[in-house]
């Protein structure tokens, strides 16, 4: 028995009636996420821990930093703009500048 799978990822037993021809857009590699700053606010910071978290203003995510990643002391709702890693315990920050 034979699988076929059209450019929708459907799967059926008959083979598709016409091949799929590749848009330009298709074959562009997408810019990485590491190379753009995203923007976002500080929602939430412990003072005792040193440490809070940032909440990226479109995809609702939150970023993890210290003061010491950081370079400096947030408060709470300031405005700033960021990149991250990925890491083992999650999302971390790597640059942060302050937004006015």
């Amino acid at each position: 028995m034979f699988a076929y799978v059209d450019e929708f990822g459907n799967i059926s037993d008959t083979p598709p009636t016409q091949p799929y021809k590749f848009k330009e857009e298709d074959l562009i590699r997408p810019a990485d996420l590491e190379d753009e700053y995203l923007y976002g606010k500080v929602s939430y910071y412990n003072e005792d821990g040193h440490y809070g978290f940032i909440r990226d203003n479109l995809s609702r995510e939150t970023v993890y930093f210290n003061d010491k990643l950081a370079g400096m002391v947030l408060t709470v709702n300031q405005k700033v703009k960021y990149k991250y890693i990925r890491t083992k315990q999650g999302n971390q920050v790597s640059e942060i500048e302050l937004q006015p």
